[in-house]
């Protein structure tokens, strides 16, 4: 018998071979994939930082080491897995930065507030993004591989709408490849892009504890709850700055720091309303009421969240209940707890 013999993994490796592996598989999975950064998530509050960075480890050469083999297996070559594990790696180190803070190998790195944490990886994130979409050959290339299936789903929507013959003329007008293509290019360039990496980490992390509590499993510290954020005090000034710059530049027609501009915004807007949403949660939980209306609340609050128009009168509302916060004591001021540590 081999007396050097391995000795058992310990629980920490396990449990994050376990998360990576299923987030690499919610990564190709249709519909989960937009919840592929739970597992890691989970990891990390469940059994701590170091298991969760050993899970970013594990998940980031996993998926490397898949994109390569489905690149070479079909014959497409190795560039698309290069942008496969770039945007990966990118979306899940961003993402484990969030949720851990510092690696455990690196104690002498300055500690960034959480706030911080997510901006810095919304922003990594939407770059990878814009760049992956600009490889594919700028606004020409992104309209030859979308072409085709955008021709196809508006001609299903506008056959489908029965409108009449004036409506389906403005239909057919509005609704072309080139016009939705151009519109989201715009959306995603100013602001869309960081908005959807900010509310994916976002989600996940929230996400995560909640899973974790609902398996009583705590091995980190409890920081997962919005109600305890709090924006940083200088993010009203930076928000009153953005926004008469980019009147100013889209008046003059200097298209980059209109871009630069708007982004600001969105991210000032997006802190607002975690501060907004963490005042609502705070006077829900802590103000006593029935069961049952708790849960009417959040059967209310879920109709908000799904209904169009709704939900955006509900953003709104929570982002100005968050810079109000900046003149009226809304909460007591915990400093140290939530996300924005």
């Amino acid at each position: 018998m081999n007396k050097a013999a391995a000795l058992p993994l310990s629980r920490e490796t396990v449990s994050a071979l376990v998360c990576a592996g299923i987030c690499v598989v919610m990564m190709r999975l249709g519909l989960f994939h937009f919840f592929f950064l739970l597992p890691l998530g989970f990891c990390h509050a469940a059994f701590g930082a170091a298991a969760a960075w050993l899970g970013f480890v594990f998940a980031a050469l996993g998926n490397a080491v898949l994109a390569v083999g489905i690149s070479l297996r079909s014959g497409a070559g190795l560039a698309g897995a290069v942008w496969d594990s770039l945007y990966f790696g990118i979306l899940v180190l961003g993402f484990t930065w969030v949720m851990a803070g510092n690696p455990p190998t690196m104690p002498a790195a300055p500690r960034v507030r959480t706030a911080f944490r997510f901006i810095a990886a919304s922003a990594a994130g939407a770059a990878v993004f814009l760049v992956m979409i600009y490889s594919l050959g700028g606004e020409e290339g992104l309209y030859s591989v979308l072409r085709s299936p955008i021709e196809a789903v508006t001609s299903m929507y506008i056959d489908s709408s029965g409108a009449d013959a004036a409506q389906r003329s403005y239909m057919e007008y509005n609704l072309t490849p080139d016009r939705l293509i151009d519109t989201f290019l715009t959306i995603a360039l100013r602001g869309g892009s960081l908005i959807t990496a900010f509310f994916l980490f976002f989600f996940s992390r929230q996400g995560s504890y909640i899973i974790a509590r609902l398996f009583r499993l705590r091995g980190a510290k409890k920081d997962g709850d919005l109600e305890g954020f709090y924006a940083p005090r200088k993010v009203l000034w930076v928000l009153i700055i953005c926004l008469p710059a980019v009147v100013i530049f889209k008046a003059i027609s200097l298209d980059v720091l209109e871009i630069i501009a708007w982004n600001v915004l969105v991210i000032c807007a997006v802190v607002y309303l975690a501060q907004g949403g963490g005042i609502a949660l705070f006077t829900f939980t802590r103000r006593p009421m029935p069961g049952i209306m708790r849960l009417l609340i959040g059967l209310l609050s879920a109709i908000v969240v799904f209904s169009p128009g709704l939900n955006l009168l509900a953003v709104g509302a929570l982002i100005l209940l968050g810079i109000a916060e900046n003149w009226l004591p809304l909460r007591k001021r915990d400093q140290g707890s939530g996300i924005g540590d």
